[in-house]
């Protein structure tokens, strides 16, 4: 009898723990959703999820934020797997510090509508902030949010899709870009806002996408709220090139009907293959030259206010590229 009692008392705290571990998986796992959804303003939903505590470790399995209200339902991000190592003592002290983040991106689904918005545009985390709201930030994050760093942050992206509507066409027409992205390492992110920033600028770099209004958030937000490779990315480069095989002529027309088409010709100098204007109110400037191997290169880059503007280069070189080719 009294083995039995011994027996019957292991079982039930066996499974008291257990109901425990459960009950607090699913509590933290509902705050992770929720603060999520919060800082990106898009609805957010978490497949399994596990708290580790003998080792100070969290994985998160199916992770997918989805389309913003006034696009198309669907996902806008797939992750399949996100590993956390966390200090339990940082913890305990009201603050969040993650040693070591591991991020496996499978997918990010861009859309572009019939009016050329970008469902991207529409998250929280892309709205651009006055001076007085980037000043006030830090004290609204401390009174709203546990202070967070992140040491190290490995990222592996899958590809990029791109459903464009902005032509009318149904079906939508789409477009796939391999990212690239292998256990490239970030380090010192401060904040849940500059994680997404980062994923999302590294996500949708290889798609040359024109208008993504994360892009002046994250420069109008400095230097400071960057990490050091994100920052280097968007200040280090106001463009791309790309070469292609058409005459160094039809090249340069074509970059002038597609500037004309999407922006402002200001100027343009056929002897010296230059061509200069704007795309909503920022500088632009094409170059057009033969190469010594008898191709034809094409150069764009753009400013604003001596800011380099990538992702506006690059969309024009994009939209110049589906022309030629």
């Amino acid at each position: 009898m009294r083995n039995q009692k011994i027996i019957r008392i292991i079982v039930i705290v066996v499974v008291g723990f257990f109901v425990l571990g459960i009950v607090k998986d699913q509590l933290i796992k509902a705050a992770i959703t929720i603060g999520a959804g919060q800082v990106t303003g898009a609805a957010v939903k978490i497949r399994g999820f596990r708290f580790g505590i003998v080792r100070p470790s969290v994985q998160i399995r199916g992770f997918q934020m989805y389309q913003p209200k006034g696009f198309p339902s669907g996902v806008l991000i797939d992750i399949p797997e996100i590993r956390v190592d966390y200090d339990p003592l940082a913890l305990l002290q009201g603050k969040i510090h993650l040693p070591l983040v591991v991020l496996n991106l499978n997918k990010m689904v861009v859309i572009k509508d019939k009016d050329g918005n970008l469902n991207v545009d529409a998250l929280k985390v892309s709205q651009t902030p006055d001076k007085k709201e980037v000043k006030e930030e830090p004290q609204q994050q401390s009174s709203k949010q546990l202070p967070m760093q992140i040491d190290v942050l490995k990222l592996n992206l899958g590809k990029v899709i791109v459903k464009d509507y902005a032509k009318g066409d149904r079906p939508p027409t789409v477009e796939a870009h391999d990212i690239g992205v292998n256990d490239k390492t970030y380090r010192d992110i401060g904040s849940a806002q500059e994680l997404v920033t980062l994923v999302m600028v590294q996500s949708m770099g290889p798609a040359a996408l024109n208008s993504a209004k994360i892009y002046g958030a994250a420069t109008i937000l400095g230097v400071g709220f960057l990490p050091a490779g994100v920052a280097g990315m968007l200040m280090g480069s106001d463009g791309g090139q790309e070469q292609f095989t058409a005459s160094a002529q039809k090249a340069y027309q074509v970059s002038l009907d597609t500037l004309k088409r999407i922006g402002e010709v200001k100027s343009e100098n056929t002897a010296d293959g230059q061509i200069k204007g704007s795309i909503n109110g920022i500088d632009v400037t094409v170059t057009v030259a033969q190469t010594d191997d008898k191709k034809t290169e094409v150069k764009v880059s753009a400013r604003q206010m001596m800011l380099p503007k990538p992702a506006i280069a690059k969309g024009l070189l994009y939209e110049i590229s589906e022309s030629l080719q």
